[in-house]
């Protein structure tokens, strides 16, 4: 029987936090490989319950929390961020004297989220090289189908394969010599002895092309899973114990199915706390959607209210209207969302956004009792608004972490003025 070993490896940044960030990819080709007749471990670097931490940090009610976090030298080219740079999840020594516990495998496959967390991935592949010299280590995730070549080179990775996982599978059954399953199967969830709460999607893609957005590089196409799938993954969740689950789709309440599914989650009569950590399109809010959402369990909606800047709009297809905020957030607070449940994203830094702009869509939030949270544009390579930002195809990823691009002196000002704007508007 094939062995593998799946890793979620660490980030490297000024600032993490586990905002429902669990590897919901990796977790499916592990279920992949099982059901094609593999042994799966798993090495999650970020869970903040490995029991080889050594200590835990604080949960708050939606599962959420710190991770643990060692301080590490800045790279050079980041030496102008006033902040301090981090390690996040599982400290190096305990890794470093545990290795002998990993598990043998016949390859080590290693996710990647952010393009700018690409040091704390290759950090993570040059330690395990000293529990599998030779060994094939593959990577895959959205560092690497947004910058493969970058990736090649300073990965340490064997091999690189792109997202969606359809176009490349035939590549990734050749390394690792197994026929695989469908994408769709269950994701290993029980490979973590503890889930403080899980992730899933509904659908896959976006139908909108947002300019500051990469999720139509990383799925092409907006496909809806059918509901029995997604009923059977929830019930495969509820009898794990699950009771909190955060939704990873880009469009959720575009599945052309959605009130049905939430009718059927509503009539299994399981507790389920739901989240909606990407923003909404609140254009599909309706008074009967909204009480289907709040009968079956969700607890917190991230809403995509972006900016009150009609220009701006027009020219990056953003979500909606104020408008249609307006309606919408009204809606679900006659529906019985509290103001505790509401939050809206507030997007600050594009190319030519102004600073008072950003002001008047935090007011917005606000008078419509809404928590507004300040969006740092991050410039994601293969974007329109990348381009417009001024970087080349081989600039250095670590510029686009949104604490280093902000943190320019063109800038800074303007976003500290914001942020204490919205601290003192929030009190």
């Amino acid at each position: 029987m094939k062995r593998f070993l799946l890793v979620n490896p660490w980030i490297h940044d000024f600032a993490a936090f586990d905002f429902w960030l669990k590897p919901l990819g990796l977790l499916r080709i592990a279920g992949n490989l099982r059901e094609a007749g593999a042994e799966v471990q798993l090495l999650d670097l970020l869970d903040r319950n490995h029991p080889w931490l050594p200590k835990y940090t604080k949960t708050d009610e939606w599962g959420r929390g710190k991770f643990f976090a060692e301080e590490i030298p800045k790279p050079q080219i980041l030496e102008y961020v006033p902040r301090r740079f981090k390690r996040y999840g599982l400290p190096y020594s305990v890794l470093e004297e545990r290795l002998s516990e990993v598990p043998d495998a016949d390859a080590v496959l290693v996710t990647s989220s952010m393009t700018y967390w690409y040091t704390g991935l290759a950090e993570t592949i040059a330690l395990l090289r000293k529990r599998f010299p030779g060994g094939l280590f593959l990577l895959g995730g959205v560092y690497a189908t947004l910058m493969p070549e970058h990736a090649r080179i300073n990965s340490g990775a064997d091999a690189v394969i792109r997202s969606p996982f359809e176009a490349n599978r035939t590549y990734l059954e050749s390394l690792l010599d197994l026929k695989l399953k469908d994408i769709n199967c269950l994701p290993a969830w029980d490979l973590y002895p503890k889930s403080d709460y899980v992730v899933m999607s509904i659908s896959r893609g976006c139908p909108f092309r947002c300019t500051y957005c990469a999720s139509h590089r990383l799925e092409p196409v907006f496909v809806a899973k059918d509901n029995k799938s997604v009923l059977g993954e929830i019930k495969y969740l509820s009898e794990l114990g699950i009771k909190r689950i955060a939704f990873y789709d880009d469009a959720l309440m575009f599945h052309p199915d959605f009130d049905e599914l939430m009718k059927e989650i509503i009539k299994m009569g399981a507790i389920f706390n739901f989240h909606t950590p990407n923003g909404l399109h609140l254009s599909e809010i309706t008074s009967k959607r909204a009480e289907l959402m709040k009968a079956a369990g969700f607890s917190s909606l991230y809403l995509s209210l972006e900016t009150t800047d009609e220009d701006l709009l027009a020219r990056t297809g953003a979500k909606l209207s104020p408008e249609a905020f307006v309606q919408a957030t009204r809606i679900l607070r006659k529906t019985g969302f509290t103001e505790k449940e509401l939050h809206a994203y507030v997007l600050f830094g594009l190319p030519h956004q102004s600073e008072e702009s950003v002001k008047r869509t935090i007011d917005l939030a606000i008078a419509e009792g809404i928590t507004p949270h300040l969006a740092e544009f991050s410039p994601v390579p293969g974007t329109v608004e990348y381009v417009k930002a001024g970087l080349e195809k081989n600039t250095d990823p670590l510029l686009t972490n949104n604490t280093a691009y902000f943190s320019q002196e063109q800038l800074r000002d303007s976003w500290e003025r914001l942020k204490d704007y919205l601290k003192e508007k929030i009190i």
